[in-house]
């Protein structure tokens, strides 16, 4: 068990190290953001995207298809069982709490019942 809590953790942080694409294709902006909802990151300003290209400058263009694919990717990992990715540790960021409210509670109730053991 110990093994496996290493080797996700492990994968955790580098999927949070994701960086932005490279092109300035839209697709692959809309992409980008879907993964990063995904992972429970919360949506980077666009000032902030922008920093991290080293060589190019963030087109507008690039930053909606970026909310419209972070939006749809918010959607599909707010509408998940909270209980069961508090359970299995699953990241929670806070992504959810305008879509749902009781997302966090529940979510917190399954990563408290196995801290407590139950």
């Amino acid at each position: 068990m110990k093994h496996f809590i290493i080797a996700f953790s492990a994968l955790f942080l580098a999927a949070c190290a994701t960086p932005p694409p490279t092109s300035m294709l839209d697709s692959d902006w809309t992409t980008f953001g879907y993964e990063r909802a995904m992972k429970g990151q919360i949506a980077q300003s666009e000032s902030r995207l922008d920093k991290l290209l080293e060589d190019q400058s963030l087109k507008s263009s690039n930053y909606q298809a970026y909310l419209t694919g972070y939006k749809k990717g918010q959607n599909e990992y707010c509408s998940q069982n909270a209980y069961i990715l508090g359970v299995t540790g699953g990241p929670y960021n806070g992504i959810c709490d305008l879509i749902d409210w009781t997302f966090r509670e529940d979510y917190n109730s399954g990563r408290f019942s196995t801290a407590n053991g139950m």
